[in-house]
């Protein structure tokens, strides 16, 4: 990322980042749009090594490529959120999703997904923007 400020506009999910990985061009694109408009995307760690993981290191060039772009952030969980991670990872099933709501909660943006479902039970469901692949 650049020393400019940029103002937080979007979380990646786990899936958001693998739909990267596979081209997705509805990803590339808002990710483009955001940069375009100085806006910064937010990757949380838990879903970068859970995609890389899906994935498989043989997709490492293009995690780099995500990880490098200057409107993307990657971000680590607080440790003293533990708390908040463990009530939202029980309302959406996953770590690396609950890691994904919180950015999303406190930067007040959307988590870019594939199954918007998956956000149901958090602020009322408004949090997941789904992407089609």
């Amino acid at each position: 990322m650049t020393d400019e400020h940029r103002a937080v506009r979007l979380v990646l999910d786990t899936s958001a980042v693998a739909g990267w990985v596979r081209g997705s061009v509805a990803v590339g694109e808002l990710i483009a749009e955001i940069d375009d408009e100085h806006g910064a995307v937010l990757l949380p760690l838990p879903c970068l090594i859970e995609a890389a993981h899906n994935t498989g290191m043989l997709e490492q060039a293009h995690l780099e490529i995500l990880i490098g772009h200057q409107a993307v952030v990657v971000v680590s969980d607080d440790p003293a959120d533990w708390l908040a991670l463990t009530t939202l990872r029980g309302l959406v099933g996953s770590a690396d999703r609950a890691s994904a709501a919180l950015l999303a909660l406190d930067a007040g943006v959307d988590v870019l997904t594939r199954d918007a479902s998956w956000y149901q039970a958090v602020a009322g469901g408004r949090i997941g923007l789904r992407f089609q692949e």
